[in-house]
């Protein structure tokens, strides 16, 4: 049986997620070393998708085991009007997940987010997108640094997003 054949055979969850997120992260650090700068953005952008999808799929009520197709279902444009304005992004829009996020936080009751939240969501969402893969890349060691800095500190404080 084929990788592929095995990892369909097994939905992904909430979980999954979550340690994927934490595995990219390692791998995009290691591609930094490497100084493979526009891979490891791109790795961390992974990262950094999942920890806010994690996030907010926890605010609306996910445990781990929770099979992430029916809840990324319920915010697929046909299904879902947002209270903002954010490109969904075929579903890896960084900053629809961060204002998804947000959202999710006030309904409720967490009106605040950590300070750095929207300046963090703001310089993720405008060093990153899905499609980068199919570009060959020019990123900065600076760059990278400072994407993977951002995507470290979405990573520390999960658990404060998404509670």
């Amino acid at each position: 049986m084929g990788y592929r054949a095995v990892l369909e055979a097994n939905p992904e969850s909430v979980q999954d997620l979550e340690l994927s997120a934490a595995r990219r992260l390692d791998e995009a650090m290691e591609l930094f070393v490497a100084k493979r700068n526009h891979a490891a953005i791109y790795v961390a952008g992974l990262s950094a998708e999942m920890y806010l999808k994690t996030a907010c799929f926890f605010l609306g009520g996910a445990v781990p085991a929770d099979r992430t197709d029916a809840l990324l279902a319920a915010v697929r444009p046909r299904t879902y009007r947002p209270p903002f304005n954010a490109d969904f992004e075929s579903g890896h829009g960084l900053w629809f997940w961060s204002q998804e996020l947000i959202a999710r936080r006030r309904r409720r009751g967490l009106s605040r987010q950590p300070n750095r939240f929207l300046q963090i969501a703001s310089g993720l969402y405008l060093d990153w997108y899905v499609a980068m893969r199919y570009r060959p890349g020019m990123a900065t060691p600076e760059q990278a640094s400072q994407f993977i800095t951002e995507v470290e500190w979405l990573a520390n404080n999960h658990a404060q997003l998404r509670r």
